[in-house]
C-alpha cells in the first residue's frame, strides 16, 4: 500500500502559512509606525539662504541706512549721495526695479585710494515733519551734518550741521536715554558723548557729555564703540574697547562713572547682549583693520567684573561693520560682519585684495558654551562702515543691506 507522504513544510502555490503571515503583518505594523514618528518630528531647522540684489555699481557710500524715504510703506535704502526706492515686493529682486534719486549730486570717488563723503549714514526725522531725514558723518574729525527730506514737493535736500566734529570710526545711533529716541553716540572736539536735535532742528544738535575730555576713544580714528545694559540695572551704558562707561540714574552733562577693561584691539560697531544666557550681558566685536570677530563673556567673582575672549573666526580682515539680529527666526541673536574692500588701499592691512566676504554666525548653546556656525551671504561684496539688518521686503525675515566700494547692496532673505 502506498504510504501518504506527510506535508513537511510544502504547501499550495500562493498559500501563504502562518509565519510569513505574521511576519507580513509585523512589517506593515513597523512600516506605518515609521511613518507616524517621522509625521510627528519636527522639521529639520530652515537654514536661510540670500538673494543678493546690486543696486548700484559704483562706489557712492560706505554707509547706509534703511527708511521709508518717500512715505510709501515700502524700506528705501539710502547710500550717501543717493537713495533708492523699493518696487513692490514681488519685483524686489530685480535690480532694475529699485530707482536711484539723488539727495545731492553724486560724485565719482576713487575706491583704490579715496573715500566717500559718507562714512556712516542714519535715517532721523530730525525736524519732527513726519519724513526721515539723512543724517551723514563723513571723513573721520570732519563736521557732521544732516540733510532734510523735501518730503511730497521734491527737489534739493538741505544740508544743516550736526557737530563740528566727529570723533570714533564706530559711532553708534541707539536707544540710550530713557524717554528719546534713537541718538547719536560719538567723540566731538575728543569727547565722547551723545547728541540729539536742538530745539531748533537748524542750528547743531545738542551735546551731552559722557567721557572727560581728550578720551583716546574720542579721537578721530578711535575705533569700537557699543550701546546696551552692562551692568544688568535696567539702563543702557556705552562700551568701548578701552572699558565701560555707566549710566547714571539721570543724565546730565556731567561725565558717566568709567571702569576700564581690555576689550580687544581697534575694533567696528560692539553689540552688547547675554549670549550665553547666563544672566550677564556679554560683548560680540571685530576687528576693523586687522583680523578676527569674536565675543568677550562677562564674569563675576566676589563683586569684580571681568571679561573673557573667545574667537569667533579668523579667517579674514577688515571687519569693519558688524549688526546683530534673529536672522532664523529662532529667538536667538545672529551676529553679521564682513569684509571692508581697501579700508587703507590695495596694499594697506591684512588681507587687502582678498574676496568680500559677507557671513552671518548662528550661535549654538551648549548650557554656558557657545559654539558658531558661519554661514557665507556674498562673496563680492562684504561691507563697508557700516552693515544693516531690517525687514527690507515685508516678509517678516531680516535681510541685509551694505555700501562700499564695490557698490551698494541688499541680500534678501528667502
Amino acid at each position: 500500500m502506498r504510504q501518504a507522504i506527510p506535508d513537511c513544510g510544502t504547501r499550495r502555490r500562493g498559500v501563504a502559512s502562518s509565519r510569513q503571515r505574521g511576519i507580513t503583518a509585523l512589517l506593515g505594523t513597523l512600516v506605518t509606525a515609521g511613518a507616524w514618528l517621522a509625521a510627528q518630528a519636527p522639521p529639520a531647522p530652515r537654514v536661510p539662504t540670500f538673494r543678493k540684489v546690486i543696486l548700484d555699481g559704483a562706489f557712492r557710500a560706505e554707509g547706509i541706512a534703511l527708511a521709508d524715504v518717500n512715505r510709501d510703506g515700502r524700506v528705501d535704502v539710502m547710500a550717501g549721495n543717493a537713495w533708492y526706492g523699493a518696487p513692490l515686493p514681488e519685483a524686489a529682486t530685480t535690480a532694475g526695479a529699485w530707482a536711484r534719486h539723488e539727495i545731492a549730486p553724486l560724485e565719482p570717488f576713487d575706491a583704490p585710494t579715496g573715500f566717500s563723503n559718507a562714512f556712516h549714514t542714519f535715517a532721523l526725522d530730525v525736524n519732527g515733519d513726519g519724513w526721515p531725514d539723512q543724517v551723514v558723518l563723513g571723513y573721520p574729525g570732519e563736521p557732521a551734518s544732516w540733510r532734510a527730506n523735501p518730503g511730497p514737493r521734491g527737489g534739493v535736500w538741505r544740508t544743516h550741521p550736526v557737530s563740528s566734529s566727529t570723533g570714533n570710526e564706530s559711532p553708534a545711533f541707539a536707544r540710550l536715554v530713557r524717554g528719546r529716541g534713537p541718538v547719536l553716540v560719538m567723540g566731538v572736539d575728543e569727547q565722547l558723548g551723545w547728541l540729539a536735535p536742538a530745539a531748533s532742528p537748524f542750528v547743531p544738535f545738542t551735546f551731552h557729555p559722557i567721557s572727560e575730555p581728550k578720551h583716546p576713544t574720542a579721537q578721530r580714528y578711535a575705533h569700537g564703540l557699543g550701546v546696551g545694559d552692562i551692568n544688568g540695572d535696567g539702563r543702557a551704558d556705552v562700551v568701548s574697547t578701552k572699558g565701560y562707561w555707566v549710566a547714571p540714574e539721570t543724565p546730565g552733562d556731567m561725565p558717566w562713572p568709567f571702569t576700564a577693561a581690555d576689550l580687544g584691539p581697534d575694533a567696528a560697531h560692539m553689540a552688547i547682549y547675554d549670549v550665553n544666557v547666563d544672566g550677564l550681558a556679554d560683548i560680540v566685536a571685530s576687528a576693523a583693520h586687522q583680523v578676527g570677530v569674536w565675543w568677550f563673556e562677562q564674569k563675576q567673582a566676589s563683586g569684580t567684573r571681568t571679561f573673557v575672549s573667545h574667537e569667533i573666526d579668523a579667517s579674514f580682515s577688515q571687519s569693519h561693520a558688524l549688526d546683530v539680529g534673529d536672522i532664523d527666526n529662532d529667538g536667538i541673536a545672529d551676529v553679521v560682519t564682513g569684509k571692508r574692500r581697501w579700508a587703507h588701499g590695495p596694499t594697506g592691512d591684512p588681507q587687502p585684495n582678498a574676496p568680500g566676504v559677507l557671513y552671518w554666525y548662528q550661535p549654538r548653546r551648549s548650557g554656558t558654551t557657545v559654539s558658531w556656525t558661519k554661514h557665507l551671504i556674498d562673496d563680492t561684496s562684504g561691507v563697508g562702515n557700516q552693515v544693516v539688518l531690517g525687514d527690507v521686503d515685508g516678509d517678516g525675515r531680516l535681510d541685509v543691506a551694505s555700501a562700499n566700494k564695490h557698490g551698494v547692496f541688499v541680500f534678501l532673505q528667502r
